[in-house]
């Protein structure tokens, strides 16, 4: 059976916000910090969950506003002039347009789901 796709975005986004979130508590540096991990654990996992999570989403925003117009040196040699760079870049992004193949896209939905497993953390940890 074939992956599609969308299947292999969103099936990778969630998997990484699940494995994160359940690394954090079992990863985090406690000791060396000088931390309980029995008193500190909770706060801690809620608060590397949702940082985590806003982290992504800002990083991914940021990918998507700058990405619109990257065109190099390169860029504009080849294609003569400013203009004509803009508008390959354009074209490129036009034919790209599919949400499966952007990694800042792919950046945000994953930050999306960390922030949600945060909710579901914090309800379950009250």
């Amino acid at each position: 059976m074939a992956v599609s796709s969308a299947q292999r975005f969103w099936g990778s986004a969630a998997a990484v916000a699940i494995v994160f979130s359940a690394l954090v508590p079992v990863l985090f540096p406690f000791r060396a910090l000088g931390m309980d991990r029995a008193l500190e654990r909770d706060h801690v996992w809620l608060l590397m969950v949702f940082t985590a999570g806003v982290m992504m989403m800002l990083f991914g925003a940021s990918g998507l506003i700058a990405g619109k117009r990257s065109i190099g040196v390169r860029d504009v040699v080849d294609a003569g002039g400013v203009r004509q760079a803009i508008d390959r870049a354009s074209e490129r992004e036009e034919r790209r347009a599919a949400y499966t193949s952007n990694a800042a896209v792919w950046t945000i939905v994953t930050g999306a789901m960390l922030l949600a497993t945060y909710v579901a953390l914090w309800v379950a940890l009250r």
